[in-house]
Order: C-alpha cells, then sequence, then structure tokens
C-alpha cells in the first residue's frame, strides 16, 4: 500500500500547496490552506484512514477511505485493483470492476489498469454461470494491441489462455511476442520465462521440440546486451539454460562470462558444471580461482577445503578450514573438519588447541569432546582424554546417541587401560564388543583380541581372555597378533607346548619383523626358556631386544628377562 502514497502525492488536479511559512499574515486573520492545499491534506487523512482500517481488520471502513483516493486519482492502477479487491467484499462483482474500468479510462497510456482488469474478471466469473463475461478478452486484447512491448502483457494473456483450456491462443500470443523487435534484453528475458509455460522444458518427451519454441528468446536476449548488462543478462541465460536441463549451453555462457568480465558469479556456476561433468581438474581449478577472486567467502573456503580433503590433501584444507573460521565466524561443522584434518596430518598440538576452542564456543556438544579425546590421547595425555571421552558419553547421551558407536567405546576402552584403570577399561571393551556389528569383524577381532590380552596381563579373567582371543582368532585367522595372543594365553595356563607351537606360527606368518613385533619373540623366548632350552630363550630375547621397541614397558621387560637369563635367574614371568 506504500507505493500509492507516492502517485497520491502528485495528483495532478491540485495545486502543489506552499508549506513555507512566507510571510508573517495579519494578526487579525487565521492561516488558511489553499483550495490545493486542501485537497491535498483531504487526500492524505483518507489515505491515512484507510490503512489504519485496513490494519485493524475494518474492511468496510477502509473501502470508504480507498474510494475517495481512487476518487482524486483514477489514474493510480495499484490503487485500483487494491481497492477493487475490497470493494467486491462489500459491494459486488459489478462494482469492483466498474472501478477498474474507470482507472483503464484514466489511464489510457498505460498497460497496467488493463491487466488489472483482466485478471480480476477472469478470476472472480460472474455469479450466473450461463452469463459470459467479454470484458477480460477485450481489456486482454486492447492491451496486446496498444502494448505489444511490454512483457508483463504476453505473460498475463498467456496465464488467462491457459487457465480457460486455450492452449493454441496461448501459442499465438508466444508467436506475437517473438515477432516483437524489442532491443530490450529484459523484454526477451521476461518473454522467455512465459514461454516456458506454454512449452514447459520438464516435460522429458517433447524437450527437444519445446526448446526449440523457447530456446530463441533467451537467444535474442544474448543478441541485445550491452556493456552495462551484459554479465547480468548472460549470467541470467546461463541459469536459464542450466534450470532447463541444457548444462552445456550454460556452460558455454559462464565460460563466456568468467574469461571477458572475471565473473564470480559465472565462476561459481562454472565449478557446479564441471562437477556435474566429472570433470574434476576443471572444478578444482575453477575454485581455487573464486577463492583467490573472494578471499573472504567463508563458503567457499568451505567448498575448496571439502575438495582437498577428497584428494586427500589435509595440508591444503587446513588453510581454507582455518581461513573459513576467521571469515565466517566458524560453525561447529568447520571446527570438526578442521580437527580431523589435523589428526591426519598428526598435528596433535595444534588439534588441542582447536579442540579447547571448539568445546568452549560449543560446550554441550558430544563431538567436539570426542575430538579433544582424541587428540589428547594422540598426545598420550591419558588423564585429559579420559576426561572429555567421559563428557562425551554424558553429552551423547540425550542428543547423539548414534556417536556412542563400538569405536567410541573401543578408544575409551584403550585410554583407560593406558591409565591402569583396567576395571573400567574392560567395561568400555565389552561394550564395543556388544554395539560391534555383525559385519564389522576386523573391528570386533580387534577388540576381543586387545581385551583378551589385557586380561592375560593383569593375570585375571583367563577363561573369559581365552575365549575372546579364540574368538579373534576365528573372526580373522592368521593373523600373527591374535595368533601370538593365543599362544601366550596357554603360557598363562601353563601349556607351554602348545604355547610354543602357536608362538612359532604366529612367527612363520610375519613377512618382515619389525620393531612392533618384538613381543612375539619375547614370548618365544620365555616358551622355551619354560621348557629348558635356555640357548633357544637366549637367542629370542636378544633378537627381540636388538628391536629396540618403541613400546616402553615391553622394552624394559624384554631387558630385564634377558639380564636374569644371563644371571641364571627367574624371570618375573617365571615366578608367577
Amino acid at each position: 500500500m506504500a507505493a500509492f502514497l507516492g502517485a497520491v502525492l502528485s495528483l495532478r488536479a491540485a495545486a502543489p500547496a506552499d508549506l513555507t511559512l512566507g510571510v508573517k499574515a495579519p494578526e487579525k486573520s487565521d492561516l488558511q490552506l489553499s483550495r490545493g492545499g486542501e485537497v491535498y491534506a483531504d487526500v492524505l487523512a483518507h489515505y491515512s484512514a484507510a490503512l489504519q482500517f485496513e490494519s485493524s481488520g475494518k474492511l468496510r471502513q477502509a473501502l470508504e477511505h480507498y474510494l475517495a483516493v481512487f476518487k482524486a486519482d483514477p489514474t493510480n492502477a495499484d490503487l485500483a485493483a487494491h481497492t477493487a479487491g475490497i470493494a467486491m467484499q462489500f459491494q459486488g462483482r459489478e462494482a469492483a470492476v466498474n472501478i477498474l474500468e474507470d482507472a483503464v479510462r484514466a489511464n489510457p497510456r498505460s498497460p497496467a489498469p488493463l491487466l488489472h482488469l483482466t485478471r480480476f474478471a477472469s478470476t472472480y466469473p460472474p455469479e450466473d454461470l450461463f452469463e459470459k463475461d467479454e470484458r477480460p478478452a477485450k481489456a486482454m486484447a486492447e492491451a496486446l494491441e496498444k502494448f505489444p512491448m511490454h512483457a508483463e502483457v504476453y505473460e498475463v494473456a498467456v496465464m488467462l489462455h491457459l487457465t480457460q483450456n486455450e492452449r493454441d491462443k496461448a501459442i499465438a500470443v508466444m508467436d506475437q511476442a517473438a515477432n516483437q523487435n524489442s532491443r530490450d534484453p529484459q523484454f526477451w528475458l521476461a518473454t522467455g520465462r512465459t514461454a516456458e509455460r506454454v512449452w514447459p522444458l520438464g516435460q522429458a518427451e517433447f524437450r527437444l521440440e519445446y526448446s526449440q519454441r523457447v530456446a530463441p528468446f533467451f537467444e535474442n536476449a544474448l543478441k541485445q546486451v550491452t556493456k552495462a548488462d551484459a554479465e547480468q543478462v548472460t549470467l541470467e541465460v546461463a541459469q536459464q539454460y542450466l534450470l532447463t536441463n541444457d548444462p552445456e549451453r550454460a556452460r558455454q555462457l559462464c565460460e563466456k562470462l568468467a574469461a571477458e568480465h572475471n565473473s564470480l558469479d559465472a565462476r561459481k556456476l562454472l565449478y557446479r558444471l564441471y562437477g556435474a561433468a566429472e570433470q574434476k581438474d576443471k572444478a578444482l581449478a575453477t575454485l581455487e580461482q573464486i577463492v583467490k577472486q573472494a578471499p573472504d567467502d567463508a563458503e567457499q573456503r568451505r567448498l575448496l577445503a571439502n575438495e582437498y580433503d577428497k584428494l586427500k590433501q589435509p595440508e591444503k584444507a587446513i588453510l581454507h578450514l582455518e581461513a573459513a573460521i576467521q571469515n565466517g565466524g566458524g560453525e561447529i561443522g568447520d571446527y570438526v573438519k578442521l580437527g580431523w584434518e589435523l589428526y591426519q596430518t598428526q598435528k596433535y598440538e595444534d588439534m588441542v588447541r582447536v579442540g579447547q576452542r571448539s568445546v568452549r564456543l560449543f560446550p554441550d556438544h558430544p563431538l567436539v569432546h570426542y575430538q579433544l579425546a582424541i587428540a589428547h590421547r594422540a598426545r598420550e595425555e591419558w588423564a585429559s582424554s579420559v576426561k572429555h571421552f567421559a563428557e562425551a558419553e554424558q553429552f551423547a547421551g540425550s542428543t547423539q546417541t548414534e556417536l556412542l558407536d563400538h569405536l567410541f567405546y573401543y578408544q575409551y576402552g584403550v585410554t583407560l587401560e593406558r591409565m591402569a584403570r583396567y576395571e573400567d577399561a574392560s567395561r568400555m571393551l565389552e561394550k564395543s564388543i556388544t554395539l560391534t556389528p555383525r559385519e564389522e569383524s576386523k573391528a570386533a577381532a580387534n577388540t576381543l583380541n586387545f581385551l583378551g590380552y589385557m586380561w592375560l596381563e593383569q593375570g585375571s579373567h583367563l577363561d573369559k581372555a581365552g575365549e575372546f582371543i579364540t574368538k579373534a582368532n576365528e573372526l580373522l585367522p592368521d593373523q600373527p597378533a591374535y595368533i601370538d595372543s593365543l599362544g601366550w594365553f596357554h603360557y598363562k595356563k601353563g601349556d607351554y607346548t602348545t604355547a610354543l607351537k602357536d608362538l612359532q606360527r604366529a612367527e612363520s606368518l610375519l613377512e618382515q619383523i619389525q620393531p612392533e613385533d618384538a613381543e612375539i619373540l619375547e614370548h618365544l623366548g620365555l616358551a622355551h626358556q619354560s621348557l629348558g632350552d635356555k640357548a633357544k630363550a637366549l637367542e629370542y630375547l636378544e633378537r627381540a631386544n636388538a628391536l629396540n621397541t618403541p613400546d616402553l614397558k615391553a622394552r624394559k621387560r624384554i631387558e630385564e628377562a634377558l639380564k636374569k637369563l644371563k644371571g641364571g635367574g627367574k624371570t618375573d614371568t617365571e615366578k608367577k
């Protein structure tokens, strides 16, 4: 409604009021408005009252004042349409149509009154079903004849004919539009969109035929562009081709825009087009250019980080995720993705730093606590890691239970094991086993073996440990580490012959002995020693010691066993 006010303030019949103070009037006379000023003030008062009544739902009272405003300026097509809509409710269709016809007569140089009349009279037909109102068709024909260079005329005409199942007439209207010699690209863009209503490109069986009818409108828009509007018009046409399933033409136009106008929007569209066409190198190069052109666009930084992540280039992904956080304030997804990229590059200190900021920003979100727990664990900061595992479990219990899967509890359990909290570790690892899906046999075997071996080392739950280790070997046979655990179980049970047999089989499956395999050689040495073969025991323990395993506890244990064997004493294992 605010749009009506401008027209009301420019009444042709009223002279503009002089609102300046001017010369002081004589004392004996009151200030008086001129005749033009009175009209001006009266119209404003009616308009203000109409708005107030309408906003409070009192439409009948509002209509009285709108009619007064319309009487003062019947040229205002939008005011006429609004007034007619209210008049329809209280005075009937004929009164409403009369208002619109008055507007047509008052403003013969604009298509707007004719279009309003066409829309209204066709939307609200006469109450008598047998009465045929010719006014919509006549108004539309007049608009087409008088205003052939106005795109909205064709849109209204097409919709009128289509709603009346007169497709042939709608086609004739668009043929008239196509024959115009307009040099305005906006005319061709608008009529092109109207043409799509007549020839919908979504109908696959007619797409080729219909596209041949629609495309000329958009191509005409391209022919009429000037330097001032070339980028805007060409981009709109490219988007239109993309929406109508002609990506090749859209790509051609966007490549032209990028080359000739350095268009950022065209490059964004090109990135999508190259990606959809599986032209991955071009898509990446285009996105890199977009980020170079718009370095503060956080969303484009995120997209580029995702591309580098797919290419297994976390170092590059980190750079753009950090920029996205700096430029866009940082969403939780940005922090989480950045954390995992830092984990891949083993930048654990930075991962902790990012994680600490994440939990300050999103203190109740379980995922950031989980990630910080992993970061602390990577730095062997066991207590801090366990703290955040516990918080992640607490928060996820009410919001994101899917986070609490077998992998979560495995990580939680092995961290508790490093703190020598073996009972707590056992509970978490048994949860992990329970939650492991059947198809995840590798993960299940790993957890079963870890828990079983932990119990062997602690000298507890030996029979259950044997069951778990046996199950691990069934799920994933021929794994040296699991066979070693099985041999060690027999050793703990005092069956040294069976133990030696399993341990020798584990050794035979090692393709190339690594420092991490020192424990298998240690177990072989101890098995030989328990069977009375000191020479073999010494050989294996020396080989284990020479591997210089990174596991400090295992290294200390091997050195101790070797020292006692050479000195003739018994190892701590034998004493047990």
